[in-house]
């Protein structure tokens, strides 16, 4: 596979190679990151084309804001293109890549073309983790804007009432989610480096948890920080922060927190709480999204914000109207007295958090797509134990992304792991159909995964109009 993280931006070819640019094509632009970084290109004036074999979803929002999109062709739009860009996704055989090659078309990744873009803002607000990256990044934004900077925000999932996770902004701030796979955030100029989280995933990335911890540290101590935001709680970054000499800012649950979350009230529709800063209460904040992990991702966003100087009355209102983004416990409809949510949890941690945050309401049932092999494999253990508020769960065939189907347990192993709560059905239209006959009225479906299960399981009986 190709990695994320060439290096080309630090070698100093990158800005030489967009400044002599017009057209840029996209290997494998349906990706979520790579949508984004198209969106970002082409508001800056670049002609953008993109190819993808899979993601229709992506192609169709693309096509929506005026960038084609096409099947992978070597004899395409890449052979016009002044420079290509690579997702994670794309393996170095692919044929475009070979094409680029051939005909000397620069070719750089996703993560260092975006880090190369960020030299022309003036605050750079990236937020990293293994969980909670995309709704913090989201309510970040939010709460920029309620105080009048107009950022632009990269997110990896949509946007309320949008089909992407682009938002072009007026202002001089960036805010974007950090991935860590391959390290792409090393490529990044953070002028605030937030950490909601570190816990060991991508298993075929990062051998180990010490492995993922360090490389979160070294995303913390990259030179364009000047401030990084510490979620106090979380184990993994407090190590991860232990050796910051920047400034720093918490927050958490816990006393020694700066930015805090006290007297939680959680129901059905919201979860409330009161939120302090060293001490002094700020005000009352009642989320429009669900579960205690929310809150949290709430208070990192109000430290990031207030890090960088935004109102005490922006972060509360912003907060308060805060209406969620896709795929993260989104609500999508009721059919016959049952509702319906799609939620992107793939890991134990953040399966055991959504199934918490919706388990208040009668019978929960989830369908749970695992996310590659390795990962399955590598956290079994955890994932046998992580649906334990399910009162039924499905666990259909494993999104295999970029793997083999040989290098992990298969789902059918690890429903019969999870034990009689559990059963294997092979698709998620299967799924579909054995939920009409198991259903009642009063029941909650959460449909659960990082690929194509919702995607999948969405359509027919349970394409909402409304949501």
């Amino acid at each position: 596979m190709a990695t994320e993280n060439t290096g080309y931006a630090r070698e100093g070819k990158l800005a030489e190679w967009l400044s002599e640019a017009h057209r840029i094509h996209m290997i494998g632009i349906g990706g979520a990151g790579m949508r984004v970084l198209a969106r970002l290109l082409a508001d800056k004036g670049y002609a953008v084309t993109g190819s993808d074999s899979a993601s229709l979803e992506g192609a169709m929002a693309l096509s929506l804001a005026g960038i084609p999109v096409t099947p992978p062709d070597a004899s395409g739009p890449i052979i016009d293109a002044d420079l290509a860009v690579y997702s994670t996704a794309v393996p170095k055989d692919h044929p475009e890549m070979r094409a680029a090659e051939a005909r000397s078309i620069p070719l750089v990744s996703r993560a260092d073309l975006f880090g190369g873009l960020m030299g022309s803002y003036c605050e750079c607000i990236g937020i990293a983790g293994t969980h909670g990256k995309s709704t913090t990044t989201a309510m970040c934004g939010a709460i920029l804007e309620a105080d009048g900077r107009r950022p632009t925000l990269a997110v990896g999932a949509p946007l309320h009432g949008r089909l992407d996770g682009y938002k072009k902004g007026g202002g001089g701030a960036l805010v974007f989610e950090a991935c860590e796979y391959g390290d792409a955030f090393l490529a990044f100029s953070p002028t605030v480096a937030v950490l909601t989280n570190a816990e060991w995933d991508h298993p075929d990335y990062f051998p180990s948890r010490a492995a993922a911890v360090a490389s979160f540290a070294r995303y913390l101590s990259l030179p364009s920080v000047r401030v990084a935001v510490i979620n106090r709680d979380d184990e993994g970054a407090r190590e991860a922060a232990a050796e910051l000499c920047v400034p720093t800012v918490t927050f958490g649950f816990s006393e020694g927190a700066e930015l805090r979350a006290t007297e939680l009230a959680v129901s059905e529709k919201s979860t409330e709480f009161t939120l302090t800063e060293r001490g002094e209460c700020l005000g009352r904040v009642t989320l429009r999204v669900r579960g205690r992990h929310n809150v949290e991702n709430a208070l990192a966003a109000a430290a990031t914000a207030r890090a960088v100087g935004v109102s005490r009355q922006a972060v509360l209102s912003a907060l308060s109207a805060f209406p969620g983004i896709g795929r993260r416990l989104e609500y999508r409809g009721t059919l016959r007295g049952v509702a319906y949510y799609d939620d992107y949890a793939h890991h134990p941690t953040e399966i055991r958090a959504s199934l918490s945050a919706l388990s208040a309401r009668g019978r929960l049932f989830c369908v749970y797509q695992p996310h590659t092999y390795t990962r399955t494999g590598a956290l079994f253990s955890e994932l046998t134990h992580a649906f334990g508020a399910a009162y039924r769960t499905v666990v259909v065939d494993t999104y295999a992304a970029r793997e083999d189907a040989d290098r992990g347990p298969s789902a059918k192993v690890l429903a019969a792991a999870i034990g009689p709560s559990a059963l294997y059905l092979e698709t998620p239209e299967l799924a579909s159909l054995w939920l009409r006959e198991h259903v009642r009225e009063g029941d909650t479906v959460v449909v659960m995964g990082a690929g194509d299960v919702g995607e999948r399981f969405f359509v027919g009986e349970h394409a909402f109009s409304e949501t």
